[in-house]
Protein backbone atom coordinates (compact mmCIF):
# COMPACT_ATOMS: atom_id res chain seq x y z
CA UNK A 1 0.00 0.00 0.00
CA UNK A 2 1.41 3.36 -0.99
CA UNK A 3 1.75 6.14 1.59
CA UNK A 4 0.20 9.55 1.16
CA UNK A 5 2.58 12.49 0.83
CA UNK A 6 1.72 13.91 4.32
CA UNK A 7 2.28 10.52 5.97
CA UNK A 8 5.57 9.98 4.16
CA UNK A 9 6.72 13.46 5.10
CA UNK A 10 5.88 12.89 8.76
CA UNK A 11 7.82 9.62 8.82
CA UNK A 12 10.84 11.18 7.16
CA UNK A 13 10.79 14.03 9.66
CA UNK A 14 10.59 11.54 12.54
CA UNK A 15 13.52 9.56 11.17
CA UNK A 16 15.62 12.69 10.78
CA UNK A 17 14.77 13.73 14.34
CA UNK A 18 15.93 10.34 15.64
CA UNK A 19 19.21 10.61 13.76
CA UNK A 20 19.72 14.12 15.11
CA UNK A 21 18.99 12.91 18.64
CA UNK A 22 21.51 10.09 18.36
CA UNK A 23 24.12 12.48 17.00
CA UNK A 24 23.48 14.97 19.79
CA UNK A 25 23.79 12.21 22.40
CA UNK A 26 27.09 11.09 20.94
CA UNK A 27 28.42 14.62 21.06
CA UNK A 28 27.13 15.10 24.62
CA UNK A 29 28.88 11.91 25.75
CA UNK A 30 32.25 13.45 25.04
CA UNK A 31 34.05 15.80 27.40
CA UNK A 32 33.87 19.46 26.32
CA UNK A 33 36.46 20.36 23.71
CA UNK A 34 39.55 21.74 25.37
CA UNK A 35 38.89 20.27 28.80
CA UNK A 36 40.87 20.84 30.89
CA UNK A 37 41.62 24.40 29.81
CA UNK A 38 42.92 25.57 33.20
CA UNK A 39 44.53 24.01 36.29
CA UNK A 40 42.57 21.36 38.18
CA UNK A 41 42.55 21.76 41.95
CA UNK A 42 43.01 18.43 43.74
CA UNK A 43 42.00 18.95 47.35
CA UNK A 44 43.67 16.73 49.95
CA UNK A 45 41.67 16.96 53.20
CA UNK A 46 44.74 16.13 55.27
CA UNK A 47 48.16 17.61 55.98
CA UNK A 48 51.08 17.16 53.59
CA UNK A 49 53.15 14.01 53.99
CA UNK A 50 50.40 11.54 54.87
CA UNK A 51 49.21 8.62 52.75
CA UNK A 52 46.38 10.57 51.10
CA UNK A 53 48.72 13.43 50.23
CA UNK A 54 51.40 11.13 48.81
CA UNK A 55 48.82 9.34 46.65
CA UNK A 56 47.26 12.58 45.44
CA UNK A 57 50.64 14.01 44.44
CA UNK A 58 51.57 10.81 42.62
CA UNK A 59 48.32 10.72 40.64
CA UNK A 60 48.26 14.48 40.14
CA UNK A 61 51.73 14.56 38.65
CA UNK A 62 50.88 11.82 36.14
CA UNK A 63 47.61 13.50 35.20
CA UNK A 64 49.44 16.77 34.60
CA UNK A 65 51.91 15.03 32.29
CA UNK A 66 49.20 13.16 30.36
CA UNK A 67 46.52 15.85 30.11
CA UNK A 68 48.72 18.89 29.46
CA UNK A 69 47.15 20.90 32.27
CA UNK A 70 48.40 21.47 35.79
CA UNK A 71 46.92 19.55 38.71
CA UNK A 72 47.47 21.67 41.80
CA UNK A 73 47.46 19.98 45.21
CA UNK A 74 45.53 21.94 47.83
CA UNK A 75 45.98 20.59 51.39
CA UNK A 76 42.97 21.46 53.57
CA UNK A 77 43.40 19.48 56.82
CA UNK A 78 41.07 19.57 59.78
CA UNK A 79 38.31 17.63 61.58
CA UNK A 80 39.52 14.23 60.34
CA UNK A 81 39.26 15.27 56.71
CA UNK A 82 35.71 16.60 56.86
CA UNK A 83 36.69 20.26 56.36
CA UNK A 84 38.35 19.58 53.02
CA UNK A 85 35.51 17.33 51.87
CA UNK A 86 32.95 19.99 52.76
CA UNK A 87 34.95 22.54 50.75
CA UNK A 88 34.74 20.37 47.64
CA UNK A 89 31.07 19.51 48.22
CA UNK A 90 30.30 23.24 47.95
CA UNK A 91 32.64 23.96 45.02
CA UNK A 92 31.31 24.71 41.50
CA UNK A 93 30.62 21.43 39.64
CA UNK A 94 32.65 22.48 36.61
CA UNK A 95 35.30 19.76 36.58
CA UNK A 96 38.05 21.87 38.09
CA UNK A 97 37.80 20.84 41.77
CA UNK A 98 38.43 17.25 42.86
CA UNK A 99 38.85 15.69 46.28
CA UNK A 100 41.08 12.75 47.15
CA UNK A 101 38.96 11.40 49.98
CA UNK A 102 39.69 8.50 52.28
CA UNK A 103 37.54 5.95 54.06
CA UNK A 104 37.33 8.15 57.13
CA UNK A 105 35.83 11.32 55.67
CA UNK A 106 33.62 9.47 53.16
CA UNK A 107 32.46 6.20 54.75
CA UNK A 108 32.97 6.57 58.51
CA UNK A 109 32.16 10.25 59.06
CA UNK A 110 28.40 9.84 58.40
CA UNK A 111 28.11 7.55 61.41
CA UNK A 112 30.49 9.51 63.62
CA UNK A 113 29.27 13.07 63.09
CA UNK A 114 25.55 13.70 63.70
CA UNK A 115 25.85 17.14 62.07
CA UNK A 116 28.17 16.31 59.18
CA UNK A 117 27.87 19.29 56.78
CA UNK A 118 27.84 17.12 53.65
CA UNK A 119 26.40 13.83 52.46
CA UNK A 120 29.07 11.72 50.70
CA UNK A 121 26.49 10.19 48.35
CA UNK A 122 24.27 13.19 47.68
CA UNK A 123 26.98 15.86 47.44
CA UNK A 124 29.67 14.09 45.41
CA UNK A 125 30.14 12.45 42.03
CA UNK A 126 32.68 9.64 42.55
CA UNK A 127 35.23 9.31 39.77
CA UNK A 128 36.97 6.11 40.81
CA UNK A 129 38.23 4.14 43.78
CA UNK A 130 41.91 4.89 43.32
CA UNK A 131 43.61 2.53 45.78
CA UNK A 132 43.11 0.49 48.90
CA UNK A 133 45.39 -0.45 51.76
CA UNK A 134 44.31 -3.59 53.62
CA UNK A 135 44.72 -3.70 57.37
CA UNK A 136 46.70 -6.59 58.84
CA UNK A 137 45.71 -8.42 62.02
CA UNK A 138 48.95 -8.37 64.00
CA UNK A 139 50.21 -9.62 67.38
CA UNK A 140 53.45 -9.24 69.26
CA UNK A 141 56.22 -11.80 68.79
CA UNK A 142 55.64 -13.15 72.31
CA UNK A 143 51.90 -13.64 71.83
CA UNK A 144 50.66 -17.23 72.32
CA UNK A 145 48.36 -16.71 69.33
CA UNK A 146 49.87 -18.21 66.20
CA UNK A 147 46.66 -18.07 64.15
CA UNK A 148 43.45 -16.06 64.07
CA UNK A 149 41.59 -18.96 65.63
CA UNK A 150 44.16 -19.03 68.45
CA UNK A 151 43.49 -15.33 69.07
CA UNK A 152 39.72 -15.85 69.03
CA UNK A 153 40.00 -18.71 71.50
CA UNK A 154 42.29 -16.67 73.74
CA UNK A 155 39.91 -13.69 73.69
CA UNK A 156 36.93 -15.89 74.51
CA UNK A 157 38.81 -17.46 77.42
CA UNK A 158 39.56 -14.00 78.84
CA UNK A 159 36.52 -11.81 78.11
CA UNK A 160 37.30 -8.13 78.51
CA UNK A 161 41.00 -8.77 79.15
CA UNK A 162 42.62 -8.54 75.70
CA UNK A 163 43.06 -5.07 74.25
CA UNK A 164 43.88 -3.57 70.89
CA UNK A 165 45.39 -0.20 69.89
CA UNK A 166 44.37 2.37 67.33
CA UNK A 167 45.81 5.59 65.98
CA UNK A 168 42.79 7.47 67.27
CA UNK A 169 39.17 7.13 68.31
CA UNK A 170 36.83 6.51 65.38
CA UNK A 171 39.59 5.72 62.86
CA UNK A 172 39.98 2.63 60.64
CA UNK A 173 42.12 0.73 63.21
CA UNK A 174 39.49 1.32 65.88
CA UNK A 175 36.49 0.36 63.75
CA UNK A 176 38.27 -2.72 62.39
CA UNK A 177 38.73 -3.87 65.98
CA UNK A 178 35.03 -3.33 66.67
CA UNK A 179 34.09 -5.23 63.51
CA UNK A 180 36.32 -8.09 64.70
CA UNK A 181 34.51 -8.12 68.05
CA UNK A 182 31.18 -8.38 66.25
CA UNK A 183 32.09 -11.03 63.69
CA UNK A 184 34.33 -13.18 65.90
CA UNK A 185 32.00 -12.79 68.89
CA UNK A 186 34.71 -11.70 71.32
CA UNK A 187 34.89 -9.09 74.07
CA UNK A 188 38.05 -6.97 73.82
CA UNK A 189 39.04 -3.45 74.87
CA UNK A 190 40.00 -0.52 72.63
CA UNK A 191 43.06 1.59 73.59
CA UNK A 192 43.43 4.77 71.49
CA UNK A 193 46.86 6.30 70.91
CA UNK A 194 47.90 9.54 69.23
CA UNK A 195 49.07 8.16 65.91
CA UNK A 196 50.15 4.90 64.30
CA UNK A 197 53.70 4.79 65.67
CA UNK A 198 52.70 4.59 69.36
CA UNK A 199 50.16 1.88 68.59
CA UNK A 200 52.85 -0.21 66.89
CA UNK A 201 55.17 0.29 69.88
CA UNK A 202 52.38 -0.89 72.21
CA UNK A 203 52.13 -4.17 70.32
CA UNK A 204 55.89 -4.71 70.32
CA UNK A 205 56.12 -4.03 74.07
CA UNK A 206 53.15 -6.21 74.93
CA UNK A 207 51.13 -3.29 76.25
CA UNK A 208 48.40 -4.29 73.81
CA UNK A 209 47.55 -7.79 72.58
CA UNK A 210 46.56 -7.48 68.92
CA UNK A 211 45.78 -4.81 66.38
CA UNK A 212 44.67 -4.01 62.84
CA UNK A 213 47.44 -1.96 61.23
CA UNK A 214 48.57 -1.11 57.72
CA UNK A 215 51.43 -3.18 56.37
CA UNK A 216 53.62 -0.12 55.80
CA UNK A 217 53.51 0.73 59.53
CA UNK A 218 54.53 -2.77 60.62
CA UNK A 219 56.92 -3.93 57.88
CA UNK A 220 60.10 -3.07 59.77
CA UNK A 221 58.90 -4.77 62.95
CA UNK A 222 57.71 -7.83 61.01
CA UNK A 223 61.12 -8.13 59.34
CA UNK A 224 62.84 -7.77 62.71
CA UNK A 225 60.70 -10.54 64.18
CA UNK A 226 59.12 -8.23 66.78
CA UNK A 227 55.61 -8.59 65.38
CA UNK A 228 53.70 -11.43 63.73
CA UNK A 229 51.02 -11.03 61.06
CA UNK A 230 48.09 -13.41 61.47
CA UNK A 231 45.84 -12.38 58.58
CA UNK A 232 45.12 -9.73 55.97
CA UNK A 233 41.71 -8.07 56.28
CA UNK A 234 41.03 -8.17 52.55
CA UNK A 235 39.35 -10.42 50.02
CA UNK A 236 42.73 -11.45 48.63
CA UNK A 237 46.27 -11.89 49.89
CA UNK A 238 48.79 -9.08 49.65
CA UNK A 239 51.75 -9.35 47.29
CA UNK A 240 53.93 -7.88 50.06
CA UNK A 241 52.81 -10.62 52.51
CA UNK A 242 52.13 -13.63 50.28
CA UNK A 243 52.29 -16.22 53.09
CA UNK A 244 49.77 -14.38 55.28
CA UNK A 245 46.19 -15.69 54.80
CA UNK A 246 43.11 -13.55 54.41
CA UNK A 247 40.70 -13.33 57.33
CA UNK A 248 38.29 -15.57 55.41
CA UNK A 249 41.01 -18.18 54.90
CA UNK A 250 41.84 -17.88 58.60
CA UNK A 251 38.29 -18.67 59.68
CA UNK A 252 36.46 -15.32 59.83
CA UNK A 253 34.50 -15.23 56.54
CA UNK A 254 33.35 -11.93 55.11
CA UNK A 255 35.73 -9.87 57.23
CA UNK A 256 37.23 -6.96 55.30
CA UNK A 257 38.73 -3.81 56.77
CA UNK A 258 40.84 -1.55 54.60
CA UNK A 259 41.89 2.02 54.30
CA UNK A 260 40.97 3.29 50.84
CA UNK A 261 41.16 6.42 48.71
CA UNK A 262 38.56 7.74 46.28
CA UNK A 263 38.66 10.63 43.80
CA UNK A 264 35.40 12.57 43.48
CA UNK A 265 33.94 15.72 41.95
CA UNK A 266 31.18 17.83 43.49
CA UNK A 267 27.72 16.48 42.64
CA UNK A 268 26.34 17.89 39.42
CA UNK A 269 29.63 17.72 37.52
CA UNK A 270 28.71 16.76 33.92
CA UNK A 271 29.03 13.05 33.30
CA UNK A 272 31.29 13.49 30.23
CA UNK A 273 33.82 15.28 32.46
CA UNK A 274 33.54 12.59 35.16
CA UNK A 275 34.11 9.92 32.53
CA UNK A 276 37.03 11.84 31.07
CA UNK A 277 38.92 12.08 34.35
CA UNK A 278 38.02 8.48 35.18
CA UNK A 279 39.67 7.36 31.94
CA UNK A 280 42.74 9.50 32.62
CA UNK A 281 43.20 8.14 36.18
CA UNK A 282 42.77 4.59 34.94
CA UNK A 283 45.67 5.22 32.52
CA UNK A 284 47.88 6.27 35.45
CA UNK A 285 47.25 3.37 37.82
CA UNK A 286 48.78 0.46 35.81
CA UNK A 287 52.06 2.33 35.26
CA UNK A 288 54.98 0.51 36.90
CA UNK A 289 56.15 3.60 38.80
CA UNK A 290 52.66 4.12 40.20
CA UNK A 291 52.32 0.52 41.36
CA UNK A 292 55.80 0.59 42.89
CA UNK A 293 55.08 3.74 44.90
CA UNK A 294 51.71 2.38 45.98
CA UNK A 295 53.39 -0.79 47.19
CA UNK A 296 55.72 1.37 49.25
CA UNK A 297 52.62 2.77 50.95
CA UNK A 298 51.21 -0.70 51.57
CA UNK A 299 48.51 -0.01 49.00
CA UNK A 300 47.30 -1.53 45.74
CA UNK A 301 45.75 0.25 42.77
CA UNK A 302 42.06 -0.32 42.05
CA UNK A 303 40.57 1.86 39.30
CA UNK A 304 36.87 1.21 38.66
CA UNK A 305 33.98 2.98 36.96
CA UNK A 306 32.11 5.92 38.49
CA UNK A 307 29.04 3.72 38.97
CA UNK A 308 31.07 0.97 40.65
CA UNK A 309 32.78 3.55 42.88
CA UNK A 310 29.38 4.94 43.89
CA UNK A 311 28.02 1.49 44.73
CA UNK A 312 31.15 0.74 46.76
CA UNK A 313 30.82 4.00 48.66
CA UNK A 314 27.19 3.28 49.55
CA UNK A 315 28.03 -0.21 50.79
CA UNK A 316 30.93 1.08 52.91
CA UNK A 317 28.79 3.78 54.52
CA UNK A 318 26.15 1.20 55.42
CA UNK A 319 28.76 -1.20 56.81
CA UNK A 320 30.67 1.23 59.00
CA UNK A 321 27.60 3.11 60.21
CA UNK A 322 26.27 -0.21 61.48
CA UNK A 323 29.57 -0.91 63.29
CA UNK A 324 29.60 2.58 64.84
CA UNK A 325 26.01 2.29 66.06
CA UNK A 326 26.44 -1.25 67.37
CA UNK A 327 29.61 -0.30 69.26
CA UNK A 328 28.01 3.01 70.37
CA UNK A 329 31.11 4.94 69.32
CA UNK A 330 31.04 8.64 70.03
CA UNK A 331 33.85 11.09 69.35
CA UNK A 332 35.07 13.23 72.23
Amino acid sequence: MSLSRPTLARRMALALACVAGITASAVHAQAPAGYPSKPIRLVVPFAAGGSTDILARLVGQKLSENMGASVVIDNRPGANGTLGCDLVAKAPPDGYTVVMADIGCFAMAPGLYPKLPYDPVRDFAPITLVARSPLVLTVGADSPARTVQDLVALARSKPGKLNYPSSGNGGPNHLAGELFKMQANVNTVHVPYKGSAPSVVSLVSGETDFGFLTSVTINAQLSAGKLRALAVASDQRMAALPSVPTMAEAGVPGFEAESWFMAAFPAGTPKPIVDKLNAEILKVLPVAETKEKLAGMGAVAVGNSPDAATDFLKSEITKWTRVIKTADIKLD
